[in-house]
């Protein structure tokens, strides 16, 4: 199956016209028409009703579209990734880590880059989620890794790099004083909490409302270590990482409250007017083919 073919298609289900797809994709309308044709014969199914109002998707071309778009995607991250390794790219990056490296997979991209650009210098540093953002629009930091409640947007573009659930945890002797427990119930309990420019401190005020005024706040804190030790030792509760939350638990260092986790997405962030810059695209590059993602994740 030709690439040029899956190109008419997605160009024709997005224009939805012939003649506009043919502009954009810069060839004759005939050649476009001839694309549809012949995809549809290779794959034995109509992809377009031809309608007095243009091209409109069958049922099985509504179908075949998002897998057509992912081998166009593919495609492409494939073409930009051998043009990087063909270019000597190098320099150094700084970059920012909200968490633990491990969970970052920043051992991965250092070997995978040590193998294709072993001229790039990266310069890690430790950081918050909030610091790391002001510090990449200021061009302190050329890239740093952080928890988002929403996509960024404006001048900060970002790669989704996975998602996470975070767990209401308590001392291991409280099982029983928070089993069942609600959130109203849990708003009276002494909290670890955090500085306000940690994500999970709007997040926990949403899941407490109003009654997060009124919370007791034993300690407050950013550093992971520092919060799991004082869990621990029966200060409060606190969120955590569900992958900690799960590790701890079983080593008998906290208990999880039975509710729901809150889910909080985690981004690889950068300016958006260094997109062309070659060493933060062969970072980009590496972080996709790490966590098996598609150049369509940027936002």
């Amino acid at each position: 199956m030709e690439l040029h073919l899956l190109r008419s298609f997605a160009a024709v289900a997005q224009a939805g016209h012939l003649t506009r797809a043919a502009e954009k994709l810069f060839i004759s309308q005939p050649a476009v028409s001839a694309h549809v044709k012949a995809l549809e014969e290779e794959l034995g199914v109509t992809l377009f009703a031809r309608t007095s109002k243009g091209m409109q998707l069958t049922r099985e071309g509504a179908l075949l579209l998002p897998q057509a778009e992912s081998v166009l995607a593919k495609a492409e991250e494939l073409r930009q990734l051998a043009r990087s390794l063909s270019q000597d790219v190098g320099g150094e990056l700084r970059l920012a880590l909200h968490t633990d490296p491990q969970f970052l997979r920043v051992l991965e991209l250092l070997e995978q880059l040590r193998h294709t650009h072993p001229n790039i210098e990266a310069h890690l540093c430790q950081s918050t989620s909030w610091v790391i953002f002001d510090d990449i629009r200021s061009g302190r930091l050329d890239g740093g890794f952080a928890y988002c409640l929403e996509p960024p947007e404006g001048d900060l573009a970002g790669m989704r790099i996975t998602a996470t659930e975070l767990f209401v945890v308590a001392p291991p002797n409280w099982r029983e004083r928070i089993l069942g427990a609600s959130w109203n119930e849990l708003a009276r309990e002494p909290w670890v909490w955090f500085t306000d420019t940690c994500p999970y401190s709007p997040l926990l005020a949403r899941c407490l409302g109003s009654r997060s005024r009124s919370v007791h706040r034993a300690a407050v804190t950013d550093y992971e270590e520092t919060l799991r030790a004082l869990v621990s030792s029966g200060v409060g509760l606190s969120l955590m990482r569900q992958d900690e939350a799960l590790r701890y638990e079983q080593s008998g260092e906290v208990c999880i409250w039975g509710g729901s986790g809150q889910l909080l997405e985690i981004y690889f962030l950068y300016r958006r007017d260094r997109e062309p810059d070659p060493a933060l695209r062969a970072v980009l590059a590496t972080l996709r083919n790490i966590w098996g993602l598609t150049a369509s994740g940027c936002a």
